[in-house]
């Protein structure tokens, strides 16, 4: 009887489900969890150009030459991670020249210097040359008109990225830091909703204060602007939410993942001349381990880049409450209520990412870019049985083997009868003994 009762309670986990949709949820109680990570430099046809489904590089595709050696018209050249990369320029006098008046043909002149023909830039990845950016962008929603904040490199988006305010066009963060202006995780902290900010190969001492003018032009000063922020240095509470890429899997380990997690790489950040699939590697850590976390149920993870970093792309970029954003980049949300594979075509910029965080978090807005921004949100869907997550693999080493279910169902159900077997064979030899013992024994 016992163990038709353990049959009777497994067999059904091994039976198909049939049970009806589930009643759809709200926003706020189905995400519990944001991570926004954000790489650098690389355009949406640069890296999604060739694809198929996706607006991407159009048949003759043309650019202007800036030398009498070049053929008058040079169409794009597809490249793999193996190809030479030269570092490019990203100002936003850059991103004028390469968008001429609407032409998209001036890249290779706005990139020619002494040092350069400026064909560099005039590059696409060919399809399965990056196969975990591939990857991770099938278990997305990928957006093909998600565009960068504002004309210009690193440090003009990355500050723009958490004030929706554009800030000029500097080239390096100032000496004396960023003015005092309100950010998302002011208004995060205001409303007492928990935020980090994990930062690769993360230095405390590199600040603002200490920051040598290299160090103003990239690196964590200029990724990481609360660094170069006086309020923030100064307050202990405040500074301590920056912290070590190394806390992001300690906490996703010991559930303690915050609300928000802003996560910035320092040394792989795929920016020309960097081989982007170093960067690409990291990315899948990350993913895997919020994949395998208790966190993962209630998430949505937003990679995105911060600018085109001089790349080709084809898109005329729009204009925002009256000024220009950047160039497209390549960005994708995943999440249990994402649809894997599909295609966003309607446009986005870099303020979505914190009309996200307003949205969910009934935030009040920066600025009137993320006030008018369109929330991501609009792309998950709320309706849909929740998606489990499955492993990212290593490229090369096949399929990461992910745990069945009914497997797993089945191993509980033969452990259950060898116990109720084994239990009913001890219980039977203790009564034989019984019945045999000699009376005068007792």
């Amino acid at each position: 009887m016992v163990l038709l009762l353990a049959i009777g309670t497994v067999l059904p986990m091994l039976m198909p489900s049939a049970a009806a949709a589930p009643a759809p949820v709200s926003p706020s109680s189905a995400i519990r969890h944001v991570v926004v990570m954000t790489q650098g430099g690389r355009s949406f046809d640069n890296f999604f150009g060739a694809r198929g489904g996706v607006d991407g590089i159009p048949a003759g595709s043309c650019q202007l030459a800036s030398r009498i050696s070049q053929p008058k018209c040079m169409p794009p050249r597809a490249m793999t991670p193996a190809s030479p990369q030269v570092p490019l320029l990203t100002t936003a006098g850059v991103q004028v020249a390469s968008v001429n008046r609407g032409g998209m043909n001036g890249f290779v002149r706005a990139q020619t210097s002494k040092r350069s023909d400026g064909t560099g830039a005039n590059a696409y990845y060919r399809p399965g040359s990056l196969p975990l950016l591939d990857a991770i962008s099938r278990r997305a929603v990928l957006f093909d008109h998600w565009f960068s904040g504002v004309p210009g490199g690193t440090v003009a988006n990355r500050l723009f990225n958490v004030t929706a305010a554009p800030p000029g066009d500097p080239l390096a963060v100032p000496k004396g830091g960023w003015p005092a202006v309100a950010t998302i995780f002011d208004r995060l902290t205001a409303a007492g909703v928990p935020w980090r900010v994990y930062v690769q190969n993360y230095e405390p001492a590199l600040t603002i204060d200490t920051a040598s003018t290299k160090q103003r032009l990239g690196g964590q000063v200029a990724r990481v602007p609360l660094l170069a922020m006086r309020r923030y240095l100064d307050n202990a509470a405040l500074r301590s939410h920056v912290v070590g890429l190394e806390h992001y899997y300690a906490d996703l380990a010991t559930g303690h993942l915050p609300a928000v997690s802003w996560i910035v790489t320092t040394s792989t950040t795929e920016q020309a001349p960097q081989d982007p699939t170093r960067g690409q590697r990291v990315s899948r850590a990350v993913l895997n381990a919020l994949f395998m976390s208790s966190a993962w149920s209630h998430a949505a993870f937003l990679l995105t880049y911060d600018s085109s970093g001089g790349w080709y792309d084809h898109v005329q970029p729009p204009r925002r409450a009256g000024a220009t954003v950047g160039l497209r980049v390549p960005t994708m949300l995943l999440s249990p209520y994402a649809t894997p594979g599909t295609v966003e075509h309607r446009p986005f910029d870099a303020a979505s990412s914190l009309k996200l965080l307003e949205d969910l978090f009934a935030l009040p807005a920066l600025a009137d870019r993320d006030r008018d921004a369109r929330s991501p949100l609009a792309v998950l869907d709320f309706h849909r049985r929740p998606q489990q997550a499955t492993l990212l693999a290593v490229p090369g080493d096949g399929p990461v083997a992910q745990p069945d279910r009914r497997v797993l169902y089945l191993g509980y159900l033969a452990t259950t009868c060898i116990v109720l077997l084994l239990w009913r064979v001890v219980s039977m030899a203790a009564g034989r003994r019984r019945l045999v013992e000699p009376v005068g024994a007792r």
